[in-house]
């Protein structure tokens, strides 16, 4: 399929995923995959099939989305939910009394998120949280959620989850997997759930909190409005929305009230505050704010992210318009991103960078951590062998190759390019050679040694 226009006027009608031309590779790869699983004859069968089966179109759209997910992602929400939102939710009058506090997951994945409120809660609440609270969770993938009720889970997913709350809450099974238990299991209730759809499932109005966190990133702003405008009606008064960090902007469109707690910022549905009434008819007409300069945002937002305040430096970068982002903006957007756990958004801004330039470096680096987060290994051999053919003295591009070859067990590649990081590590930068945006928390030293230290490790096992 040469023309991939009529696949996203469907997706985007249907379920509200909007691809642009930068986000081609990803909807070509995506519909190879589901081609070939399917056994279609070629991409326009698929495209029929995809109008008359519904189950397929979920399929192929949690594989666009890539379902990212992990234990306690973002967990500073967590942390708003059971110290602040909470409280002020037990405190006000319900009717009846025992009424549980209701929350809603939306667009839950394979269960990470849900589960994590329901242990967070439990962590607050102990036995209690299974009376005082109900979970649900949806999203549009049947096969997503039949795994998210399984509960079953690979050692990767628990990267920001403490080992005591992995060795308390789950069992290791023989496969290496490791099963959440029951008791936390029977807090949530998963459900299909299409945010686009015209009406949702019945029994979801009366939500107190809504988790919508990652989601919104996958669609142009009159369907982040008519999401949110749907997901507003869900909440009962006073009732809180909680987005992704890097998602806060782009949903503060006046439908909500916006708000901060510590640094972490929520809306809520209270009513929004009238506009304010002028003291006296000679008062003068308010000027129109200076036109935003992109330039600024962009040094503002890099100075914070310098400072490792990574959700105000997205913030800043989220002001500037989609049609004036620099690729240096969407470099520095693509790396916050990633380092905030937002995979599928650092992807798409790498790819929004690379089609106005090919060769930037720092996208193809992060393009390339998150293929290899992925698991897409190909993808991230082919972006770092990019680097180093126009940046072959970049010893980040070595290393992150070297470490690639390491999680394939390719022991002599693996040693060759952590011979090649060290020995750049070893030497002085080149002048004008090109330096991370972001400082590194390790030395050239600390990096050189962690080099060694790996390559007596290859050596040990026979690498040459």
């Amino acid at each position: 399929m040469n023309d991939l226009s009529p696949l996203r006027t469907l997706i985007k009608e249907r379920i509200g995923l909007h691809f642009d031309a930068a986000s081609e590779t990803t909807l070509r790869e995506a519909l190879a995959r589901r081609i070939a699983h399917t056994a279609s004859d070629g991409p326009a069968a698929y495209l029929a099939r995809l109008r008359a089966d519904e189950t397929e179109l979920m399929a192929l759209g949690s594989l666009l989305t890539i379902n990212e997910t992990y234990f306690y992602r973002e967990a500073q929400h967590l942390e708003l939910l059971t110290d602040h939102l909470i409280p002020t939710l037990r405190a006000r009058d319900r009717a009846p009394p025992e009424t549980p506090i209701r929350i809603l997951s939306a667009g839950c994945s394979s269960g990470e998120e849900p589960y994590s409120i329901a242990i967070a809660l439990e962590q607050r609440l102990g036995a209690e949280a299974a009376a005082a609270v109900r979970i649900s969770a949806g999203d549009l993938d049947p096969e997503v959620l039949e795994r998210a009720r399984a509960g079953r889970y690979g050692a990767f997913t628990f990267r920001a989850l403490d080992p005591a709350l992995r060795a308390r809450h789950f069992t290791r099974l023989d496969n290496g997997q490791h099963q959440l238990a029951a008791a936390i299991r029977a807090r949530v209730d998963f459900l299909a759930l299409n945010l686009l759809a015209r009406d949702y499932p019945p029994g979801l109005q009366g939500q107190d909190v809504i988790f919508y966190r990652n989601v919104s990133i996958y669609f142009d702003p009159p369907t982040r409005a008519q999401v949110l405008a749907q997901l507003a009606r869900l909440l009962n008064p006073g009732g809180f929305l909680i987005v992704g960090v890097a998602e806060t902007l782009a949903n503060d469109i006046g439908l909500l009230r916006q708000h901060v707690h510590r640094g972490i910022f929520y809306f809520s549905n209270d009513p929004l505050a009238p506009p304010a009434r002028a003291l006296a008819p000679s008062r003068p007409v308010r000027r129109p704010p200076p036109p935003l300069d992109p330039a600024r945002c962009y040094t503002e937002a890099l100075a914070l992210a310098r400072a490792e305040r990574y959700t105000e430096a997205l913030t800043r970068l989220a002001m500037i318009p989609l049609e004036r982002r620099s690729v240096a903006a969407l470099e520095l957007r693509a790396l916050l991103e990633f380092e905030t756990g937002a995979i599928a958004a650092a992807q798409a801004s790498c790819e929004q960078a690379l089609a106005s330039d090919p060769w930037s470096l720092e996208a193809l680096l992060v393009s390339a951590r998150c293929a290899r987060r992925q698991g897409r290994t190909q993808a991230a051999s082919t972006q770092l062998a990019r680097v180093i053919y126009v940046q072959p003295e970049c010893w980040r591009a070595h290393y992150q190759l070297a470490e690639l070859h390491r999680d394939e067990g390719a022991a002599a590649p693996a040693a060759r390019e952590y011979r090649i990081a060290r020995n750049l590590l070893t030497a002085e930068p080149p002048p004008g050679a090109p330096r991370p945006l972001l400082p590194s928390a390790l030395s050239r030293r600390d990096l050189r040694l962690i080099c060694e230290r790996h390559l007596a490790r290859l050596a040990a096992q026979g690498a040459d």
